[in-house]
């Protein structure tokens, strides 16, 4: 089988998949026995699975797929039936899925392959994001500062959350004139030197030069952007690695995606509509004050540990090299909120808006008010499993 399947790598470089019985588990927890599992033979798996560079398309139900259906500490059930794809087979099908289904007629579960387009999923808001390949054009600076200053006073975080709506949509309308579409131009630049390199002239080399300049600097902000949506904080943009963090970006989209919800009273639902309410109504409760419970009968029971003094030291005003150092110990890109600004916005452009953040940070600190939709964030559930 191992061999089969590193010939089948080796021939083609065509998307494909692979279903059935592989007689061999890939980790430990996949095993449900008194006693463990070979690691050498689990091990050969992994190795070829890493060579042949094929994935698990993520299943339901049953978390194995072969029951010996004997008793006691004799019953041995294991994961021996899987589906694993390419890379390009599930860009081909993102909405892939796969159920163990039960099955009184075998020892291992039916293996269900579904192919299908979801339900018509909710028509969310697009947030309006910084991109980092705008940090290719020398005038981005000249605008953010531009921005920042016709967008007036700022002596609050309300007045600074305003600020930088309007610095996000005067980018956004200088983004359209400098940039448009990145895929576009890629293409029209693709056509252009095709062509110029049909003719057989040397007559236009310097053209021919030029566009595949040009060509060099697209693909190179291409790939800035694909890093960016894919989260890879290891690995920089520079080498051409595109095609990986498309892959990893749609990885992490269908990865997150969550397609159902069980309720209360145990039934699943997928209605998109249904599933906003029942996440809305969970964390409401969760997070809603227990009328029960009386604080003032439970503070006495704390010792206290503060001093008067470390009190008093734990107030004073921050200062404007601890605000620079807590925002530049932030990952540059990590999810930014509504706004749109990953915190890589403000570590560059420290310079410009160091003053006004500071004193709008600090006077929070002093006042207490944080002004609506100043702490906003955008939340995302994300699918956990649990292993036994």
């Amino acid at each position: 089988m191992w061999e089969l399947l590193q010939h089948i790598k080796d021939k083609s470089q065509d998307p494909w998949l692979a279903l059935g019985n592989f007689n061999e588990a890939l980790w430990q927890f996949e095993h449900f026995s008194t006693t463990k599992r070979g690691e050498k033979q689990m091990e050969d798996f992994r190795d070829v699975l890493q060579i042949c560079d094929p994935h698990d398309i993520s299943f339901a139900r049953l978390p194995w797929t072969f029951d010996n259906n004997r008793g006691g500490q004799q019953n041995v059930k294991v994961s021996l039936d899987r589906v694993v794809a390419s890379p390009s087979w599930s860009s081909l099908f993102s909405n892939a899925s796969v159920k163990h289904l039960a099955s009184p007629c075998s020892d291992h579960c039916p293996i269900l392959l579904q192919m299908y387009k979801e339900k018509g999923s909710m028509k969310l808001n697009k947030i309006r994001r910084y991109e980092i390949m705008w940090e290719r054009e020398e005038s981005l600076g000249q605008e953010i500062e531009a921005a920042w200053e016709a967008a007036g006073a700022k002596p609050c975080l309300g007045a600074v959350s305003k600020a930088l709506k309007e610095v996000m949509c005067s980018l956004q309308q200088w983004s359209h004139t400098k940039f448009g579409s990145i895929r576009k131009e890629l293409e029209e630049l693709r056509s252009k030197l095709e062509a110029l390199q049909g003719q057989g002239d040397q007559s236009n080399v310097m053209e021919i030069k030029a566009t595949m300049n040009r060509m060099n600097e697209i693909l190179y902000r291409e790939e800035m952007m694909w890093l960016q949506r894919s989260r890879i904080s290891w690995l920089k943009e520079g080498d051409r690695n595109t095609k990986f963090f498309h892959q990893k970006a749609q990885w992490r989209s269908r990865k997150n995606k969550i397609k159902k919800l069980r309720k209360g009273n145990g039934e699943w639902c997928d209605d998109w509509e249904e599933m906003s309410a029942l996440t809305r109504d969970f964390f409401q409760n969760l997070f809603t004050k227990d009328e029960e419970v009386d604080p003032d009968s439970l503070m006495p029971l704390f010792e206290k540990r503060v001093t008067q003094d470390m009190n008093d030291r734990l107030c004073k005003d921050f200062t404007e090299e601890e605000i620079g150092d807590a925002l530049f110990q932030i990952g540059p890109l990590k999810a930014p909120g509504p706004d749109g600004f990953p915190a890589r916005f403000f570590q560059r452009n420290w310079s410009t808006l160091r003053k006004e953040v500071t004193i709008a940070v600090q006077q929070f600190f002093r006042t207490g008010v944080m002004p609506e939709g100043v702490n906003d964030t955008a939340i995302i559930l994300i699918p956990k499993v649990a292993h036994p």
